[in-house]
């Protein structure tokens, strides 16, 4: 699944209703991503500048999004 076709599907499952910030879908995107084992194996992934496009954010904003996810994921009992 591509970046594109992963955040239209993300879209595609909220309501309207809700209104998901960039940040938040970000997290989304993220979460998926270490779940699929693609982020967050110490492995270059090669999506984060994919990613910061599409978001409009840096590499960085990226990377510390999926520490961050990444760091939840593994708290989780």
């Amino acid at each position: 699944m591509t970046t594109a076709q992963l955040v239209e599907r993300l879209e595609e499952e909220q309501t309207e209703e809700e209104d998901l910030t960039r940040t938040e879908k970000l997290r989304i995107a993220s979460r998926v991503l270490i779940r699929r084992g693609v982020a967050g194996t110490g492995r270059r992934w090669g999506l984060q500048s994919r990613l910061a496009e599409h978001f409009g954010v840096t590499r960085q904003r990226v990377s510390q999004i999926v520490r961050q996810e990444l760091a939840a994921w593994n708290a989780d009992p």
